[in-house]
């Protein structure tokens, strides 16, 4: 029997290649999306969080890097490069934010705010790698901008300013991230997710205090540690090798819409009015963004 023509193997494998991307970034985003539930139904001040959130989250991911990069997982782990190293820096300052946000802020603020890093991307891209922004993504820029200032409008009555500004932080640390990773095709950066928990780990165990940690508390971040966090970042990094960088973000935004969810039937946390208008300008922009953006690759590409 023979076998098929090489451009229809081509295009086959393609789809594969293609589909195996949108699962990776699918699944690593549903198994995120409870991180911040968990994060407030544990009881443990931040710094207590962020050393075990680093430490069991590192020992994961060790795992999973010897079990991904075999039979050199360990020499995969120790030569990360230069680009592995500052992503490790940039993810464990963002992991500091992250947690600080989710217990300063409403969950929604801080995954509305969180959403926004694929324009921060896309912004990145064109200052370093000279990546044209077409007119759209700048007509989206303006509309985020108004979303953004909704969302920050309604944390200037409470407490939540420094919290919405936390998240901000972590969107652009996603941002930087998320270009390096596109340049990087070829070099795992799971062992520097792994690294990025050592360096939280080491930086906060003066502040903490692990042995305050015990009973459904020590459960919940066993399982926050060790399967939601390192698991669903695995996913996520390894997702974007396959599909284009809009695709992904456009799966991503799905995160912003689980993570409330979850809090608000565990918790009864209700966004503000505020969030919810802007919420739904950003995530509404975003996708119309990615969509217009992959159609016009698919045309491009005729």
């Amino acid at each position: 029997m023979r076998g098929a023509p090489p451009l229809e193997c081509a295009a086959m494998d393609h789809e594969e290649s293609h589909l195996k991307g949108i699962v990776l970034v699918l699944l690593g985003v549903v198994l995120l999306s409870p991180d911040a539930l968990l994060l407030r139904l544990i009881s443990a001040d931040h710094w207590t969080l962020l050393f075990w959130r680093g430490t069991l989250s590192a020992l994961s991911l060790v795992t999973i890097t010897l079990l991904l990069e075999r039979p050199r997982g360990w020499q995969r782990f120790f030569s990360i490069g230069r680009s592995g190293a500052l992503v490790a820096v940039i993810f464990a300052m963002g992991s500091v934010c992250f947690v600080f946000a989710i217990l300063h802020t409403t969950v929604a603020n801080a995954l509305v705010i969180m959403s926004v890093s694929p324009l921060f991307a896309a912004i990145l891209s064109h200052f370093f790698f000279g990546e044209a922004i077409p007119l759209r993504t700048w007509l989206a820029a303006l509309a985020i901008i108004a979303g953004l200032v909704l969302v920050f409008a309604g944390s200037l009555s409470g407490d939540g300013l420094a919290g919405d500004l936390a998240a901000l932080g972590v969107s652009v640390g996603l941002a930087i991230n998320f270009v390096i990773i596109r340049k990087q095709k070829a070099v795992s950066m799971v062992p520097a997710m792994a690294w990025s928990g050592v360096i939280v780990a080491l930086a906060v165990l003066p502040l903490a205090a692990p042995a305050s940690l015990s009973g459904q508390s020590m459960h919940l971040m066993l399982l926050l540690g060790l399967v939601v966090v390192p698991v669903s970042l695995t996913l996520i990094t390894l997702g974007p090798r396959y599909i284009p960088a809009p695709e992904a973000g456009l799966i991503m935004r799905l995160e912003a819409l689980l993570a409330p969810l979850w809090v608000w039937l565990v918790l009864g946390e209700v966004p503000t009015m505020q969030t919810l208008l802007g919420g739904t300008i950003i995530i509404s922009t975003l996708v119309l963004l990615s969509a217009a953006t992959l159609k016009g690759r698919a045309q491009a590409a005729r």
